[in-house]
């Protein structure tokens, strides 16, 4: 077993270290080894999140937010020898955020985050990269964010794609995605994984464009929603298809029958579908 690595603040990564880490196999057992980081104190910088985001200012963190306060542990974790896959090439299919409470943007926080998995797609393998939120010894956020790598072997077997309950819409707009839209984002994140940045640098993964992130995408539809989202409740979404730079998108929301609120991100086909839940 890995050893837990410690640290006072998540620490920084650079842009190298992820291009250049290597892959290699799968230990006998066919699983990635338990590789947890944690950090003592969390870091802060909100405003320039809410703004490239579409958040309002407020006092509390948004739904996404603590994903990127410990977005340095995520890579701590993905960038350590003991875990068997690259990391050029991944994207991000699936995301749940449980959210136990509202959190204060002045609260002292720690987290950590651990990875899980594989199992087999159609093309590639999923895993899993976990995140947990504390306020002194009270868990108030976690997160399961799932993950495609295409350098593991997949089993060639078509899986229905889930059908999106149907709903009434309630508000719809459109979004206008500027081609910077990547680079903004990476600038407020530190994530600047090249098939968001540029066309040169997006073309070697199969893009003519560059792609919004889809933490970006997932953050913009919340801050569309805004009061609307429950103080504690679970997401649930899924990554369709990618949103190219620059282009425009729908954006739709409404309720099911049940209470929950739905909404969906357009281009031609899905793009982004999710559901929020009162926890």
């Amino acid at each position: 077993m890995v050893p837990v690595m410690e640290f006072d603040t998540p620490p920084a990564t650079s842009m190298f270290a992820i291009a250049t880490k290597r892959g290699g196999a799968l230990p006998a057992d066919g699983q990635i080894p338990h590789i947890e980081a944690r950090a003592s104190r969390l870091e802060r910088p909100l405003a320039a999140y809410a703004r490239v985001c579409g958040f309002p200012a407020t006092t509390r963190l948004p739904l996404t937010f603590p994903d990127l306060l410990a977005r340095g542990l995520h890579l701590a974790v993905l960038t350590h020898p003991a875990f068997p896959l690259r990391l050029m090439g991944i994207l991000h299919t699936g995301q749940r955020i449980e959210s136990l409470r509202a959190i204060d943007a002045q609260e002292p926080l720690s987290a950590r985050a651990w990875v899980s998995g594989p199992r087999p797609a159609r093309r590639g393998g999923e895993f899993d990269l976990h995140s947990e939120v504390f306020a002194g010894a009270e868990c108030v956020w976690r997160a399961t964010t799932t993950i495609l790598s295409r350098a593991l072997a997949g089993d060639g077997q078509k899986r229905p794609a889930a059908q999106p309950t149907p709903f009434s819409p309630s508000r719809s707009t459109v979004w206008s995605l500027p081609a910077d839209l990547g680079r903004r984002y990476a600038e407020v994140s530190g994530d600047h994984n090249p098939v968001h940045l540029w066309p040169l640098t997006a073309r070697p993964f199969g893009f003519k464009r560059p792609i919004a992130h889809g933490w970006w995408a997932l953050a913009r539809a919340l801050a569309e929603l805004d009061a609307d989202v429950p103080e504690a409740c679970v997401l649930t979404a899924r990554f369709h298809a990618p949103l190219p730079l620059p282009g425009r998108v729908s954006f739709t929301s409404g309720r099911e029958a049940n209470g929950a609120l739905r909404f969906e991100v357009r281009r031609k086909e899905l793009c982004l579908a999710g559901v929020i839940s009162p926890a």
